[in-house]
């Protein structure tokens, strides 16, 4: 239904991190956020339109009526040398997620039978844009696991252990990506639940 974007400058902060000791750790930090925009109509084909403009405002793609946006950036990094291989010692993973969902702001005139489809489709709707967040949250724990196991080169003074660890993590985000594009086509097929009450609230009247 939507979107997810990835972005970091992780090889930078690793690039300028500090040399230290003590034992590995890393810590994912997630914060979250839900912004709307207006949509209206008394009938489910005015609102079917009504989000299919609003998407395409808000979100900036084409036949979106929400979407999931995730930023990974990464804080606090300490490496240390150990056995002739730079290491990291220290990491937070940081986690924004922002979910843009539709708001209906006519409810009042409508029926109940339009008004129970639009709480069973925005229900079903809100479930399929966490599942976006969920599969992100994961994401960030393998991120997690990945930075304590990678290890860069003394000789180099560690400098090319940012080069390094982009790399890898730029080949697990395009594994995301397909992750959350795998989940959109199932979630997209006519036989789907979600697909099944979006129909039911376009025919509503």
């Amino acid at each position: 239904m939507g979107a997810s974007v990835l972005r970091s400058l992780l090889a930078g902060v690793l690039a300028g991190a500090l040399l230290g000791a003590g034992a590995a750790s890393a810590e994912i930090v997630v914060t979250e956020k839900v912004s709307h925009y207006a949509v209206s109509g008394i009938s489910g084909r005015d609102l079917g339109r009504s989000m299919l403009r609003g998407g395409a405002r808000t979100i900036n793609l084409r036949h979106a009526i929400a979407a999931t946006t995730t930023r990974f950036d990464f804080t606090d990094p300490v490496l240390a040398v150990e056995r002739g291989r730079c290491v990291v010692k220290a990491i937070t993973v940081r986690l924004s997620i922002e979910y843009q969902l539709p708001k209906w702001t006519s409810r009042h005139k409508a029926n109940a039978r339009l008004r129970r489809s639009w709480d069973d489709f925005y229900a079903e709707l809100v479930r399929h844009e966490q599942t976006h967040g969920r599969i992100a949250r994961e994401f960030a724990r393998r991120i997690e696991r990945e930075l304590l196991r990678l290890s860069g080169t003394q000789a180099f003074g560690c400098s090319d252990f940012g080069a390094f660890s982009e790399a890898r993590f730029a080949a697990l985000s395009a594994e995301l990506r397909r992750q959350q594009l795998a989940f959109d086509r199932r979630e997209n097929r006519s036989t789907s639940t979600i697909s099944r009450l979006q129909h039911a609230l376009l025919v509503a009247q």
